[in-house]
């Protein structure tokens, strides 16, 4: 999504940025930071904070946020055009290879090989290619979120469900919605999302046991068996009553207890939790998938480093290991339901290990970890633009629009048209 003009002048100067205090001592060294979106001020500026008060020879500043990551990307690319960037950006893991491709994301790699405290941070090689292209680390991945299905327990006992023994497939899942719909006084059953950056479908494909490109890239997959159940999923949804409302609405329904399933991105546990406290019970329930060894899509950010001034550069890796590090994610995951890409803090009984004792529906999301695959970035330079074609057709489908084989041919030739060759 595009900026306005006046937004993108106030976002990508550094006289609009905001300041987060550190020490009393003038730092040495500042850097500026962008991410997305408002609702996720709060994190970076606690990130922020508690990171100057390790260090306060280094000043953070935080841009004003980007609506979302597409808007951040798009915001990025034009102020290295305008000379404007930010020295580190917190980028979706699916906008990374944009900036990777056009060499604005500074690899880490020799900052990662000349640093002898790297192996003691805790974050698994899996998890770091996860913002790795054409062999080289163009980010870190600081948060991943999980795709789960949030339950409104209040609802599915109205609705005669069994609280402890929610489905497991999609018929369940399909079937508990429409007793819920029933319930009749505005209240909805089942919202799948399917507008998410592309997330949504390159989801449900992931479960259907499929992928978005070939491995070597050469062709697109996704217009194949697992695409074509994806978006019939996303058509019977629609026939059941799936309720007609955007992203946003659905889970402001939900916030209020109109709605009795979500499916949606994990990293919105702590905002339900906070809405649904003394109003309903809320429960997590995993994803259906088809096989153990599907294949499900990182969503969250990666850390991007964008400075190629040394001293700047030195200050960006040092927050970025504090990010990544037991502390940032600790912090990450209290304010959030983002699941840390952080090994050793989930073991530590000090550290998150307490807090997921003590919060269990936060562990739900951290035990499909060994499933996560990098969020896929189709190559060349019109991933925006499918990103576009995918959630254009998804739509169609689910408003019956468009008949799920047509839809897919259709897709895939658009996509393919977009794509490099």
């Amino acid at each position: 999504m595009l900026l306005s003009r006046r937004t993108f002048l106030s976002t990508a100067t550094a006289a609009a940025a905001t300041p987060i205090l550190g020490a009393a001592a003038l730092p040495q060294t500042t850097i500026r930071l962008s991410y997305a979106s408002a609702p996720a001020r709060g994190l970076y500026q606690s990130l922020a904070q508690r990171f100057m008060e390790t260090r306060p020879d280094i000043r953070v500043v935080l841009d004003s946020p980007a609506v979302d990551y597409d808007g951040l990307v798009q915001q990025t690319l034009r102020q290295n055009i305008t000379k404007q960037l930010p020295d580190i950006s917190h980028q979706g893991l699916n906008q990374i290879r944009p900036l990777a491709d056009r060499g604005i994301a500074v690899p880490l790699d020799r900052f990662i090989a000349g640093d002898p405290a790297w192996n003691t941070i805790g974050v698994p090689q899996a998890v770091t290619s996860f913002a790795s292209y054409g062999g080289k680390t163009c980010a870190l991945p600081f948060a991943i979120s999980v795709p789960v299905l949030f339950y409104n327990m209040d609802l599915v006992k109205q609705a005669g469900g069994d609280p402890d023994n929610l489905p497991d497939d999609w018929d369940g899942v399909i079937a508990l919605g429409r007793k819920i719909n029933a319930l009749g006084e505005g209240t909805g059953g089942l919202y799948v999302e399917y507008t998410n950056n592309g997330w949504s479908f390159q989801t449900l494909v992931g479960a259907f046991g499929g992928r978005m490109m070939s491995e070597d890239e050469t062709r697109i997959t996704f217009d194949g068996p697992a695409g074509l159940q994806a978006l019939q999923l996303l058509q019977r949804l629609g026939k059941e009553g799936q309720p007609a409302l955007n992203t946003e609405q659905a889970r402001q329904a939900f916030r209020a207890g109109k709605l009795g399933i979500l499916f949606t991105a994990s990293s919105l546990l702590t905002g339900f939790q906070q809405s649904a406290a003394g109003n309903f019970r809320l429960k997590v329930g995993s994803l259906p998938v088809s096989s153990t060894a599907d294949r499900l899509p990182a969503g969250g950010n990666g850390i991007v480093m964008l400075t190629d001034d040394p001293d700047r550069q030195k200050a960006c890796w040092d927050y970025i290991k504090f990010a990544v590090g037991p502390a940032g994610q600790t912090i990450m995951v209290e304010a959030t339901g983002y699941v840390p890409v952080n090994l050793a803090a989930i073991s530590d009984p000090a550290g998150l290990g307490r807090f997921f004792d003590a919060h269990p529906e936060h562990r739900i999301a951290s035990q499909r970890i060994a499933m996560m695959t990098g969020w896929f970035s189709f190559p060349g330079e019109n991933n925006s633009r499918i990103i576009k074609a995918i959630e254009d057709h998804c739509y169609l489908v689910v408003s019956q629009k468009q008949d799920p084989a047509a839809a897919l041919s259709s897709l895939g030739k658009d996509v393919d048209a977009l794509l490099p060759h």
